[in-house]
């Protein structure tokens, strides 16, 4: 499975490892259709094997992450992930989270399809923004599930505060690149 997953040697700059992917939490949720949108990109149901490394690169003016998720899928199962999550980024356009927060604080979240890099043999990009209170700045995160055969990888992406869009958007896809490449390469 580490064959799958990038390694240092895939990337440049000062990238460290910080270890697995956590599963997220079930969130309870303003829309029960979005309630698992979230989790089921990281489960590992419906998958022969699954992988995931979180990086993190930080410095003076400098601080991103992203965690890489890597699952090979029996049968027509990649396909089939690819086609759902799709749907999920269609449906799931907003809701709202209030689980464990203060009284009258709700963390909302919103996704929003993003344009997706060639990768692979097929891709589905989106990126959340979330807001945790009324006065909160939004946080935004960029994500890409792609398929190469039967191996899906998602790349979750996080900028710096200060990213635009378009550069968050050009990073991520050179991750997802590489990503594709390193998948190409061990299949």
């Amino acid at each position: 499975m580490l064959a799958l997953l990038l390694g240092q040697q895939d990337l440049d700059g000062d990238w460290k490892i910080l270890g697995r992917g956590d599963l997220p939490r079930e969130p309870k949720t303003s829309d029960p259709a979005c309630t698992r949108v979230k989790r089921d990109l990281y489960s590992a149901e419906n998958a022969s094997l699954q992988g995931s490394l979180r990086w993190r690169q930080a410095g003076p003016g400098i601080s991103r992450g992203f965690l890489q998720v890597v699952k090979l899928h029996p049968g027509q199962g990649a396909a089939a992930e690819v086609a759902r999550v799709r749907a999920s980024v269609e449906r799931c356009r907003s809701w709202g989270e209030g689980e464990g927060l203060e009284p009258g604080y709700l963390h909302s979240l919103s996704m929003q399809s993003a344009t997706a890099p060639r990768a692979g043999d097929e891709a589905v990009a989106w990126r959340y923004t979330s807001r945790i209170g009324p006065a909160a700045p939004p946080f935004r995160a960029y994500s890409v599930l792609f398929r190469v055969g039967s191996v899906t990888s998602l790349i979750d992406y996080s900028a710096g505060a200060k990213t635009s869009d378009a550069t968050a958007e050009k990073e991520l896809h050179k991750l997802v690149a590489l990503a594709a490449a390193r998948v190409a390469e061990a299949i």
